[in-house]
């Protein structure tokens, strides 16, 4: 599998989790994002429909490490489907188990779809992280543009 390019993950990234505020890999230099995405337990799986980009799913290491869809595909029952994907592709590549983090800005559904898919609530852990709306204003404007 051919490693994506940072600007492509950097664009990818943005356009499925600006709404939900996913911040970690913009403070990223490149270099850093380069080596996570050559790392060879590293997978990114893109889906698109008709062109359009509907959302992703990325596995490092027997995690689900992001998963998303764009706006104009969620609640039209794709997102169980990738699912599907993620899950089935991390048993193919023979991980046990898979973990899957989330967190109370990510769609208001997603932890039910999650738990329907089979997944459950490991621990909770309360954590204060700086709202990324007063980091970088101009990115975090909404909606999106």
């Amino acid at each position: 599998m051919i490693a994506p390019t940072v600007a492509f993950y950097r664009d990818l990234y943005d356009r499925v989790g600006r709404p939900w505020l996913w911040y970690e890999r913009r403070v990223l230099t490149d270099r850093a994002l380069a080596t996570i995405l050559a790392t060879p337990t590293h997978e990114l799986h893109v889906a698109r429909h008709d062109g359009a980009l509907v959302g992703y799913f990325e596995l490092l290491a027997g995690e689900i490490v992001f998963f998303g869809l764009t706006l104009d595909y969620i609640a039209r029952r794709i997102g169980p489907w990738l699912l599907d994907r993620a899950i089935e592709r991390g048993f193919a590549l023979g991980h046990p188990r898979l973990i899957l983090n989330t967190n109370t800005l990510d769609h208001p559904r997603a932890l039910d779809i999650y738990r329907k898919a089979g997944f459950r609530i490991l621990r909770r852990e309360t954590k204060d992280v700086p709202d990324p709306r007063s980091l970088w204003p101009d990115v975090y404007r909404w909606p999106p543009a």
